[in-house]
């Protein structure tokens, strides 16, 4: 996989698909439509997986604990500055919807297997 700052134009859509995962909000109902977004990138689910561990989870993380987080979508241009400049620092232990990533993960499974509909 190549580096976020060589792939902008295929890690966008990943980061603000896997930002919803970290609103103030029930993001359940989400899932089938950020699967069906992340199911038809270019990435491997294990890439998937690392992009929301290594990138997405350690700027966005704090949003679930906040008693007052962001709930209507994260601003594209401050995520992509944001994940940019924070990839050199040291990686900390932190919160992870691992629930929300499993129900994510089989649907991006089941949406790859698909036949895809002729238009």
């Amino acid at each position: 996989m190549k580096p976020a700052a060589e792939d902008l134009a295929q890690r966008r859509p990943v980061w603000l698909a896997f930002s919803e995962l970290f609103l103030d909000t029930d993001v359940e109902a989400l899932l089938p439509s950020l699967a069906h977004d992340l199911a038809g990138s270019a990435y491997s689910e294990a890439e998937l997986e690392r992009i929301l561990l290594e990138e997405v989870q350690p700027l966005l993380q704090w949003n679930l604990l906040s008693v007052a987080g962001v709930w209507d979508g994260f601003d594209p241009g401050w995520l992509e500055q944001s994940i940019l400049a924070r990839r050199h620092r040291l990686r900390l232990p932190f919160l992870f919807p691992r629930e929300e990533w499993r129900q994510l993960a089989l649907f991006i499974r089941e949406a790859r297997e698909r036949p895809v509909a002729a238009g």
